[in-house]
């Protein structure tokens, strides 16, 4: 089956899209607020929440304690460090653990030589801009908690 919204993939006992959080389900309640519906499900912890509780931020449905990640292609980033070794480090841990992380860097290029050591780049999930002159460990959004579980175990968060 597609998803109505963003034409992703989804199984047809699924109650939300995993890729924008599209409520495929009628009459399902907020999490936080029974008595209200919920206006979609959060693509990290997959729970339903009402508009007061969370919205979309750029294509995918977020909660308000999820709503600061970044979030690109499905992947959001849950550790950052201009130390490759660690950047690897980190990732090699995961992937151990049977997750997917991908590392991500954008500097800038070396046409930008005397000026600025970074560039700006728009991540769904916030409103703000953030600075890429790092690199960013990226899994895709339904393996954040577990990720993040692991990294403090690690003592990297």
């Amino acid at each position: 089956m597609e998803c109505p919204r963003c034409k992703g993939g989804v199984q047809g006992s699924d109650e939300f899209c995993p890729d924008c959080g599209e409520l495929l389900v009628e009459g399902i309640s907020c999490t936080n607020h029974p008595d209200k519906l919920a206006k979609g499900a959060c693509v990290i912890c997959c729970a339903a929440y009402c508009s007061l509780c969370g919205n979309r931020r750029g294509h995918p449905f977020l909660c308000g304690v999820h709503g600061h990640y970044e979030i690109y292609q499905g992947m959001a980033r849950v550790y950052g460090t201009n130390d490759a070794a660690q950047a690897g480090y980190a990732a090699s841990c995961l992937e151990q653990r049977q997750l997917h992380p991908m590392l991500f860097s954008r500097k800038a290029s070396p046409i930008h030589m005397g000026g600025s050591e970074y560039t700006l780049l728009h991540m769904s999930g916030e409103t703000s801009r953030h600075v890429v002159n790092e690199i960013k460990l990226m899994v895709p959004v339904q393996e954040v908690l577990v990720a993040e579980e692991i990294l403090q175990e690690l003592e990297l968060l």
